[in-house]
């Protein structure tokens, strides 16, 4: 039987928990993975400012979609922008000074603790034990930056080189 759950943890941020034959995934929205991998196209690519057009096709993106997401990350200091002959986006700052944290908080609002408050004990640790579980999470979030996932990305790109 397949059942799916959505918990809305975090104020419009959509971590789902998906529980298919018994097995829990986390899992993030495209627009924070798209965000992820449009940043990691930047951090990478040669060129001093990316077109937003070549890093959908090269990520592809939807490219309306990275527009929006581009757009929310530059008025969060994530970005910068170039306009005219040559312009386009990169990073505003060092990718060791861009965390995870930044970019969900960047694109899908900063994260709040629920207001509501049970009466009932049972309720009360619940609630406790949740905000405990939250607040460890957002410190992951923020414990990981985009070099980490730049090294990542490196690392996968060498096992798949073939040397002739």
């Amino acid at each position: 039987m397949r059942i799916v759950c959505f918990f809305k943890l975090c104020m419009k941020t959509r971590v789902i928990f998906a529980i298919q034959n018994h097995t829990k995934m986390l899992r993030f929205s495209n627009k924070i993975k798209y965000g992820l991998q449009f940043l990691l196209f930047l951090d990478v690519d040669t060129e001093t400012y990316t077109d937003i057009q070549r890093a959908a096709l090269s990520c592809e993106l939807p490219h309306k979609f990275l527009e929006g997401i581009a757009v929310s990350l530059k008025k969060h200091g994530i970005l910068e922008v170039k306009r005219g002959a040559g312009g386009g986006y990169r990073l505003s700052r060092e990718a060791e000074a861009v965390t995870l944290g930044q970019v969900v908080q960047a694109l899908e609002g900063p994260a709040a603790k629920s207001t509501k408050k049970s009466g009932e004990l049972t309720g009360q640790v619940i609630e406790a034990t949740l905000d405990e579980v939250l607040a460890r999470f957002w410190e992951e979030l923020e414990g990981l930056s985009l070099a980490a996932i730049q090294k990542r990305y490196y690392e996968s790109a060498d096992k798949l080189m073939y040397y002739i």
